[in-house]
């Protein structure tokens, strides 16, 4: 059908635009849900009744409710509308959802295509700023002129860093770790010809790059993290060889004198101040709102936190942890809801690649799992769903997720 068409050229649309920039990417979204809003009746509208979709639904149902709430209970008043657009993304769970599940399972390959072949292009951007100390462009990504740039390294803001179409390092680094997810998935997973498993060895090896010459220091050991949680499933002759692999490219990074100044740097203890004294903040927050403060309204509130407590410290406008994050705003509740929407696909994925049956399924699980890993234990120093590249990423690989693992057209090889 010509609708099935145009739906599948819209969400391969999407995925090759996420890598280019927010803007792009939004659009894409739009138009997909438009598409899949006018095809309601054709799709698989019950993929979020069961399975790991009612699951994903129900935490977050509890954490939007119980935010909802909090605006109410908190009394700090309603949410900025600017902070509406935080969560946007989430729309991409259940429209992917419902695509991957409803279209011929050739779709989804090609929408993943699209991305990874996108952030490849973005990676030789990417490489090629660091390595020419050039940011060309760069300005045209930027809403203020006068914010300080992420596209420069941390301890010499005069060298260029790997920042990609996005000119920022931070979400270049995030988005890597989900794009890396299908690549190390199908190395470990996917019945390769050798040739292909060379030509998509050589592009992790790019993503990986490119993610260290971001200096990102939670990314880097968030990837290797997730890299060894899902190599964990693997067959034991995959396990060996991605052990020695990854030794190999500690040590090829480490070499590197700036990257390995960077991961050094984390130890500081200035760094670890600095983070403690953010939490500390959002601690206090959930200590005078146990109920918390309202969805969206912890950057309005936390402001006064700082006042009086230590002048040399610029407030931080969120916490640096998504779990302090979901409870200073939602409460207990909407905590327990958050972690449920986090755990259940993480859990699901997990016992899918137990059950070692070859196909979509394994790799869309594992591919789940090691970008699960990666932007949690990122999340524990970071509020990596703030910026909406890296939040459109992960909600549309849940997405993908959910549909492969919940919808009937995954379930062949």
């Amino acid at each position: 059908k010509r609708s099935e068409q145009a739906h599948g050229v819209a969400l391969v649309l999407f995925g090759a635009l996420i890598p280019v920039g927010e803007g792009l990417a939004f659009g894409a979204l739009t138009l997909l849900t438009l598409i899949v809003v006018g095809r309601w009746r054709e799709l698989d509208k019950a993929l979020f009744s069961r399975g790991i979709g009612a699951q994903v639904v129900r935490g977050l149902v509890v954490w939007f409710l119980a935010g909802v709430a909090a605006l109410w209970l908190g009394g700090e008043g309603w949410l900025k509308p600017t902070e509406l657009g935080r969560w946007l993304p989430l729309v991409a769970v259940p429209v992917v959802g419902v695509s991957v599940a409803s279209l011929p399972v050739v779709w989804a390959r090609r929408a993943a295509l699209a991305f990874v072949g996108a952030l490849v292009a973005a990676s030789l951007f990417a490489v090629a700023q660091f390595a020419l100390d050039v940011r060309p462009g760069e300005m045209l990504s930027r809403a203020r002129a006068d914010l300080p740039s992420q596209g420069r390294l941390p301890s010499n803001p005069d060298r260029s860093v790997a920042g990609g179409f996005y000119y920022h390092r931070l979400k270049m680094a995030h988005v890597l770790l989900v794009g890396l997810a299908p690549l190390v998935a199908r190395q470990l997973f996917a019945t390769l010809t050798p040739r292909r498993r060379a030509v998509e060895l050589v592009l992790v090896a790019l993503l990986g790059v490119t993610l260290a010459l971001t200096f990102t220091r939670a990314a880097l050991l968030a990837g290797a993290a997730a890299a060894a949680a899902t190599t964990a499933f693997a067959p034991r002759r995959w396990r060996i060889a991605a052990g020695g692999l990854l030794v190999v490219a500690a040590v090829l990074l480490l070499s590197i004198a700036p990257v390995r100044e960077r991961l050094i740097s984390s130890t500081d203890r200035d760094a670890s101040d600095t983070r403690a004294f953010i939490w500390s903040r959002a601690v206090q927050v959930m200590v005078d709102h146990p109920l918390g403060v309202g969805l969206g309204n912890y950057s309005t509130v936390v402001e006064r936190y700082y006042g009086g407590v230590d002048a040399g410290r610029a407030p931080r406008t969120y916490p640096h942890n998504i779990v302090l994050g979901a409870w200073a705003e939602a409460g207990p509740l909407g905590l327990a809801g958050f972690l449920w929407a986090y755990a259940a696909p993480l859990v699901a994925c997990a016992a899918e690649l137990r059950r070692r049956r070859a196909g979509v399924r394994q790799v869309a699980a594992a591919s789940g799992l090691f970008a699960l890993v990666a932007l949690g234990a990122v999340g524990l120093t970071h509020d990596v769903l703030f910026h909406n590249a890296v939040a459109l990423a992960y909600a549309s690989l849940l997405g993908l997720v959910v549909g492969c693992l919940d919808g009937e057209p995954c379930a062949s090889p």
